[in-house]
């Protein structure tokens, strides 16, 4: 009778330390884990900014690694509290935005810092200021539009919303898209959509597609195994007029799962020539003709 009572008395404890949301042992707390999320994001935009410096897998582990060591904790404690956190969506959020946070205070204090020196600088009539302007690749972490910049080639054609958390009752369902190209479209132009995916276990698809005037269509689609920042690119044909940019990102969630699609782009970039024959598992589709 003893031994019944204390198990229904660890058991009620249990419910209750549950109940209350408290984080297990083993587990990074929400600041903590907002931290670290924080940094590797910074390490991303990092090794995305200086491809030369970060050109195989082992410099990126180093990287990472030394994020790692910098809050004390090893690959394992990360990956652990990874797997908690995505059975606990809410709690994961909630350390995302606390990191967006952290990143927009890291961008604000270095983009005023830049303003400061910028203004401290003698004028001149001609030229570009001295200083280097923030990567746009980290400028971009602590945003929550991504708008095009007028002096680049590259803009976020994405119109709908960034961030989707996906629980049990949603179970299969599909995020679309469907734009025109913009006014600053150019024949070659490459196609990229980007996204970060917590999918706590369950099943991801994704596919993008570009619609040409003459019926054409260029089509990428693949599953998603993995968690973390997930790409996917068509490179346009030179030689036709795009006239749709569309596609999905589709899941099934698991009864007792849930999962998090966050940090939506579709990513617009003129021709280039050193890239424009990398397009891996494209395929160019035409129309059947009656």
């Amino acid at each position: 009778m003893l031994k019944t009572l204390l198990h229904i008395s660890l058991f009620t404890i249990a419910l209750t330390m549950l109940s209350c949301g408290r984080i297990p042992d083993g587990v990074m707390d929400n600041d903590d884990m907002a931290h670290v999320i924080a940094d590797l994001q910074l390490a991303d935009a990092y090794i995305s900014a200086n491809p030369d410096q970060y050109s195989n897998d082992s410099s990126k582990q180093a990287l990472k690694q030394s994020i790692f060591k910098k809050h004390g904790i090893t690959q394992c404690d990360y990956d652990s509290s990874l797997v908690w956190y995505a059975h606990n969506m809410e709690d994961y959020i909630r350390a995302y935005d606390k990191a967006v946070g952290i990143l927009k205070k890291k961008y604000d204090k270095v983009d005023k810092s830049l303003k400061e020196h910028e203004e401290e600088l003698p004028r001149r009539d001609i030229g570009e200021p001295t200083h280097n302007t923030v990567p746009t690749a980290v400028a971009r972490l602590g945003r929550k539009k991504h708008n095009q910049d007028a002096d680049s080639d590259t803009t976020d054609l994405w119109q709908g919303q960034r961030s989707y958390t996906l629980a049990q009752g949603a179970r299969r369902g599909f995020i679309t898209f469907d734009v025109p190209p913009d006014e600053r479209y150019q024949p070659g132009d490459r196609y990229q959509l980007i996204y970060k995916l917590m999918r706590g276990g369950n099943d991801f698809k994704v596919s993008l597609n570009v619609d040409y005037s003459d019926g054409t269509t260029s089509q990428i689609a693949r599953g998603t195994n993995s968690n973390g920042w997930i790409t996917i690119d068509v490179q346009s044909d030179t030689t036709r007029k795009v006239s749709r940019i569309y596609g999905y990102v589709s899941y099934d969630i698991k009864r007792g799962h849930m999962a998090c699609v966050d940090s939506l782009m579709l990513m617009r970039t003129h021709l280039n020539k050193v890239n424009y024959g990398f397009i891996n598992a494209q395929r160019l589709l035409e129309r059947k003709r009656k």
